[in-house]
């Protein structure tokens, strides 16, 4: 049963992650290959402020909607009233953008209305998609959002063949597919679930102040993620932006298995949460995060072993060396934010809104500093330690928070696989072998590790199979 459970879960949830992260990739990176780099990187740089603004715009609605529809059946209102919320935020948002087009006569700025037009078409959607999330019911909008991430990669190779491959049509394409993802969730929601449109004011004004507690952790949060990409569009040159985008696509594409896993978690542990935690439950937290890092960090090692062979020969040495030392950094961060995300998880689902906003809010701002000072320095090389760097106190406060108020969760995995992975990492990249009898070696030498020092047991996979069960 409870495979058939978990891999429904799974599957479900993968497809989702699939749509908006590999097809995602392939799509930019399509257009990473065959425009320039300062066309690249215009296109990275309005894209990562559309979806700034449309975070914004959020004011940390999602999270908050999808633990009331998962905590009780008497919340679904709430997706409508993100949904009122959406439509309404959207609409003066790109009244204000189209008339600061009119003012401003830069390209860039003429083009912005349209990638947040992209962006904003997607927005609209969250809420129909929080919804069936909330109700555990993944495959619907995975099954859409592969099939409209589909289409704009068929998009891109068809503007390749006809040579017009360009910021405008790129741009025509995202808004055509955005919009098409948008009204195939909005039929299915209509005709196949108990959806209401039925808006009421006392109970949005009652979503927008449970919500403000953690609006603020919103915004920070999305900066950490993106603020990056937009001080380097001011500070850098566009070259430099795209060099160091390509790299965090890369990055955010390894974080796949994490995207997969959170939206199965997180409805999990505000059930279980609710009640009051056991020493069983902390138990199998414990083995579930082992067995999560377990992977996290077996990614960095294989993606470095790859990363300048491969991206090498499927850019054409566009890409590859010339940003390896940015992914190396980046990639150092993925066992970080698996670590994180659960001890979010576990923080949100208990309602420690305000830490979790001081936690954010601390973490953003150090970003932000680190980027003013190290992006002028290093340029990409210095965005990317100013992460790295952020994701190391955002980890080391999250923690703090968690075991001080929640459960205690083990550091061990962490001091054996990290140094296991990192010594892989170092053996392998002093040998003068094919790079794929290096990767075989490093996987060897860290399951070996993984295995004697009792990380990868029976007894662990047996305690993450019972917590996902629940």
């Amino acid at each position: 049963m409870f495979r058939s459970k978990a891999f429904i879960r799974f599957f479900s949830s993968g497809l989702q992650a699939l749509a908006l992260q590999v097809l995602g990739s392939i799509f930019f990176y399509i257009i990473s290959v065959y425009l320039s780099k300062d066309s690249f990187g215009a296109i990275s740089w309005m894209n990562a402020l559309s979806i700034f603004v449309t975070t914004i715009l959020g004011f940390g609605l999602e999270q908050v909607v999808i633990r009331r529809i998962a905590a009780s059946q008497r919340s679904d209102w709430a997706a409508a009233a993100f949904l009122f919320h959406s439509l309404t935020t959207f609409f003066v948002t790109l009244g204000v953008l189209l008339l600061l087009s009119l003012i401003l006569h830069d390209n860039i700025y003429r083009a912005l209305p349209w990638f947040f037009i992209a962006q904003g078409l997607l927005f609209l959607g969250i809420p129909l998609k929080q919804f069936l999330n909330a109700k555990e019911k993944f495959t619907p909008y995975g099954i859409i959002a592969v099939i409209s991430n589909s289409l704009r990669v068929c998009g891109a190779f068809y503007l390749i063949t006809i040579h017009q491959l360009q910021v405008r049509s790129i741009v025509m394409v995202m808004i055509g597919t955005a919009g098409a993802e948008l009204l195939a969730l909005l039929i299915y929601v209509i005709t196949k679930t108990d959806f209401s449109f039925k808006f009421q004011f006392r109970a949005y004004k009652k979503l927008l102040k449970e919500a403000t507690a953690q609006y603020v952790s919103v915004i920070f949060d999305m900066s950490l993620s993106r603020m990056d990409w937009l001080l380097l569009g001011f500070m850098a040159s566009k070259t430099v932006l795209a060099d160091y985008s390509f790299a965090y696509r890369a990055y955010e594409l390894s974080r796949l298995p994490m995207l997969i896993i959170a939206p199965v978690i997180l409805p999990r542990l505000s059930r279980l949460m609710a009640l009051k935690p056991s020493s069983q439950l902390q138990e199998q937290v414990n083995s579930f995060n082992t067995v999560e890092l377990l992977l996290a960090m077996l990614l960095p090692l294989v993606l470095n072993i790859l990363w300048t062979p491969v991206v090498g020969m499927i850019t054409g040495d566009k890409y590859g060396a010339a940003n390896a030392t940015e992914f190396l950094i980046l990639s150092l961060c993925i066992p970080l934010q698996f670590f994180i995300n659960l001890l979010w998880s576990l923080s949100f689902s208990v309602k420690k809104y305000k830490a979790v906003s001081s936690v954010t809010v601390i973490c953003a701002t150090t970003n932000i500093a680190l980027n003013l000072i190290l992006i002028p320095l290093l340029n990409g090389i210095g965005s990317a330690m100013a992460f790295l760097i952020t994701n190391i106190l955002q980890a080391v406060l999250y923690y703090r928070l968690v075991n001080k108020n929640i459960m205690h969760i083990s550091l061990r995995p962490f001091v054996i696989l990290f140094p296991a992975a990192l010594a892989g990492w170092f053996i392998t990249a002093s040998i003068n072998i094919h790079f794929l009898f290096r990767l075989l070696l490093g996987i060897v030498f860290y399951l070996l590790v993984a295995l004697m020092s009792n990380q990868l047991s029976s007894r662990n996979i047996q305690n993450s199979k019972q917590f996902l069960a629940q």
